[in-house]
C-alpha cells in the first residue's frame, strides 16, 4: 500500500486534462490530518489532479519537511514540479520544531532556485487539534500547564467538551465539522492568529486557515496568481 501511494505523489504522471497548478500536502500521522485535509479537499470539489494529501510515517516536525523535500526532488526530476508545497506541523513538546521552520526558510531561499516549488508551514500550537476546536470555539487558553502534554491536555479537556467522545480516526466527524462549520473555525482562528501575533507569541494558533484560503483559491483559478505565489501570510 505504502509503494503504491509514493509513486502517485513523487513520481506521478503528468496530467492530460487537469491544467493549473498542483500542490502537496504533507502532514505527520495516518488519521486525524489527512482524514480532515483528504475531506477539505472533496469540500471544494478540488481536482484529483489538484491536491495530494501525503501522510507520512513519522510525527517529528524534521521528519516531515524531509519527506516533503523529497517529493519535491522526485516531482521536479520527472519534469513535473509543483506549485507549492505544504507542511502541515504540530509544535507540542517536539524538540525540531524550531529547526524544521528553519529549514524550510534555508529550502525557499536556496534549494528552490532549483526547481521553482515553494515550501510552505502550516503550523498549529500546540497541535492540529487546536484547528478542530476553532470550529467550535475561539479561545486563547495555553495549554500544557502542570508539565503536561499541551495537545494531549487540549484534547482532554477543550476538545472533548464541546465534541464529546472525539476521536482521531473519526473521518465522519471531519466532514461534518467542514461542511456545517469552516466558516466558524476560518473566523474564529483568524481572531487567534492576530490576538497570539500581537502577544508577541504563537501559543495558541494555528495556519490552517490560510491553507483553507490557499485551497478556495485554487479551486478558483486554477493558477495562483502573481502576488499569491508565495506562502500565505
Amino acid at each position: 500500500m505504502g509503494k503504491s501511494r509514493k509513486r502517485s505523489v513523487g513520481t506521478r504522471k503528468k496530467q492530460t486534462r487537469y491544467t493549473g497548478d498542483t500542490v502537496l500536502i504533507v502532514c505527520e500521522g495516518k488519521e486525524t490530518e489527512p482524514n480532515y485535509l483528504e475531506e477539505l479537499k472533496h469540500h471544494f470539489s478540488l481536482n484529483q489532479a489538484a491536491v495530494v494529501v501525503d501522510p507520512t510515517s513519522g510525527s517529528a516536525p524534521n521528519s516531515v519537511v524531509k519527506h516533503a523535500k523529497d517529493e519535491i526532488k522526485k516531482a521536479c526530476k520527472a519534469g513535473n514540479p509543483y506549485a507549492k508545497v505544504y507542511c502541515v506541523i504540530d509544535k507540542d513538546q517536539h524538540p525540531t520544531y524550531a529547526s524544521a521552520l528553519q529549514d524550510i526558510k534555508n529550502f525557499n531561499e536556496s534549494a528552490r532556485k532549483q526547481c521553482d516549488t515553494v515550501l510552505c508551514a502550516i503550523t498549529s500550537v500546540p497541535c492540529f487539534e487546536y484547528w478542530i476546536l476553532m470550529h467550535n470555539v475561539q479561545t486563547t487558553k495555553s495549554f500544557g500547564t502542570g508539565g503536561s502534554s499541551p495537545c494531549g491536555q487540549l484534547i482532554s479537556t477543550a476538545l472533548k467538551i464541546h465534541i464529546p467522545g472525539y476521536e482521531k480516526a473519526n473521518r465522519a466527524l471531519s466532514k461534518t465539522l467542514i461542511a456545517q462549520k469552516l466558516a466558524t473555525a476560518r473566523v474564529n482562528s483568524i481572531a487567534s492568529y492576530k490576538a497570539a501575533q500581537s502577544a508577541g507569541t504563537d501559543d495558541p494558533s494555528t495556519k490552517m486557515h490560510l491553507l483553507v484560503d490557499e485551497l478556495e483559491h485554487l479551486k478558483q483559478n486554477k493558477h495562483f496568481t502573481e502576488d499569491r505565489k508565495g506562502c500565505p501570510q
